[in-house]
C-alpha cells in the first residue's frame, strides 16, 4: 500500500465501517469497547498522516502496519482495502491475481 494520506483514510474509514457495524451487532452493550477501538484507530490515522506529512517514511510504514493488523480482524469483508485492485476498484475474482 502506499505510504500517502489517502491510504490512511481509506483503511481507517474501513475500520471505523466495521467498528460500527460491531457496536450495532452488540446493542445495547458494547458501547466502551467501540470507543477504545475508533480511539485507537483514529490516533493512528492522525499520527500516520503527521509521518507522511513529515516524510518520516519508517514511522509511517510503523503506523500503516498497526492500521493493517485492526483491519486484519475482517480479513473477508469485500471491502478490505487488502482486497482491492491497485486502482482502488474490488478485485474481480475471476481474474488471476486479483481477490474479490
Amino acid at each position: 500500500m502506499p505510504l500517502d494520506p489517502q491510504t490512511g483514510v481509506r483503511l481507517y474509514q474501513f475500520i471505523v465501517d466495521r467498528l460500527e457495524d460491531r457496536r450495532r451487532e452488540q446493542y445495547p452493550t458494547g458501547r466502551e469497547a467501540y470507543e477504545a477501538d475508533w480511539t485507537a484507530a483514529h490516533d493512528l490515522e492522525k499520527n500516520f498522516a503527521e509521518a507522511v506529512h513529515a516524510e518520516d517514511l519508517a514511522t509511517a510504514e510503523q503506523l500503516l502496519r498497526k492500521l493493517m493488523d485492526m483491519a486484519a480482524r475482517w480479513p473477508d469483508h469485500p471491502h478490505h482495502p487488502a482486497n482491492q485492485a491497485p486502482d482502488r476498484h474490488q478485485g474481480d475474482p475471476t481474474v488471476p491475481g486479483t481477490r474479490s
